[in-house]
């Protein structure tokens, strides 16, 4: 709901203008990133977007399964974003990285597709071990510390935690459960932190730290001992989906990790910047939703969801329309 009465001209959110956003699907949503781009190209407001994140199904990927994301060429897409002022960074949060994983060929390869003079790129990372490896070859790219390190190493929100990642990283992921501590946000340094507005797991929820442990096995060794286990944590034990809370799992009504506008208001109101929206795991309308939300005008949101919605159908169509002709040719 849009806080001001106003109407406002602009299709950028009235409410929060400054914000400069992190925004997920580099990879996997890259037909609706290019829409996206393209509407904000056109409006000359393509300032508000700070960085594109992702990464294909790679070991070093982290934070969710790798999920048959496949790693497609990136050169052209990479230097076509710097160009126009955006970064690119790759979500490299594998949490349990060894030293003989840190040379693995694919993801070292992606890796050196990053342009690490223009000081716009980087990756996400939870692993000291993998941080210190790219900082020794790749010193240019800048670093986000990911939300998942903090899932696992900081749950109860130490401060002095984050004052020590601060130093380390580039910038800071907060911990979705310690948004809503605005006693330990104003600690923060207002330049270093991000913050996740688009969380759908419950508040504190208990199994956040196996949670994202399992993935990150998963992905590093497939193992079917590893899944069974998230699929049981998914279908038995997770209370947050789609900001909507299982009266099974979750009788108490625990709140999703989702920001309210006002909640995003108040903390923006505090000089924090820097914000990211997740949509890894969603459909691409779900993250087309969610950029609408969160990024553009409220008053406009009918007309751009329809707009939007009809270019991503028809770009879908297409790319079963060259799959089939590709298949007709063979």
């Amino acid at each position: 709901m849009l806080l001001k009465t106003e109407v406002e001209s602009t299709i950028i959110h009235p409410d929060w203008p400054e914000v400069k956003w992190n925004i997920s699907g580099l990879f996997n949503y890259r037909h609706f990133l290019r829409i996206f781009i393209n509407t904000l190209n056109n409006h000359d407001i393509l300032h508000i977007i700070d960085s594109f994140y992702g990464c294909p199904d790679l070991i070093w990927n982290g934070g969710y399964l790798n999920a048959k994301v496949p790693n497609v060429d990136s050169t052209k897409f990479f230097k076509t974003l710097n160009k126009h002022g955006m970064g690119v960074f790759l979500t490299f949060s594998n949490a349990v990285l060894e030293k003989q994983h840190l040379t693995d060929v694919e993801s070292n390869l992606l890796m050196d597709k990053l342009d690490e003079e223009c000081g716009l790129n980087g990756v996400i990372v939870v692993s000291d071990l993998l941080s210190d490896y790219i900082k020794d070859k790749k010193p240019g790219l800048k670093q986000i510390c990911s939300i998942e390190k903090s899932f696992i190493e900081n749950p109860d929100g130490d401060i002095e935690w984050y004052k020590k990642m601060q130093d380390r990283f580039d910038r800071v992921s907060v911990h979705t459960d310690h948004m809503f501590d605005l006693d330990l946000l104003d600690k923060l340094d207002r330049n270093k932190a991000e913050i996740l507005v688009n969380d759908e797991c419950a508040y504190k929820c208990p199994n956040r730290k196996r949670h994202q442990i399992l993935i990150s096995q998963f992905n590093l060794t497939g193992t079917k001992k590893a899944l069974d286990e998230i699929v049981k944590i998914k279908q038995t034990l997770c209370s947050g989906e789609f900001q909507t809370l299982s009266e099974e799992r979750n009788p108490a009504h625990i709140r999703s990790c989702y920001l309210k506008d006002k909640e995003l208001k108040t903390i923006y109101e505090m000089g924090f910047r820097n914000f990211r929206i997740c949509g890894r795991r969603k459909t691409v309308f779900g993250l087309a939703w969610n950029v609408i939300h969160f990024v553009l005008n409220p008053a406009l949101a009918s007309p751009l969801a329809t707009a939007f919605a009809h270019q991503i159908d028809e770009n879908i169509k297409g790319e079963f329309k060259k799959l089939g002709e590709k298949e007709d040719i063979v």
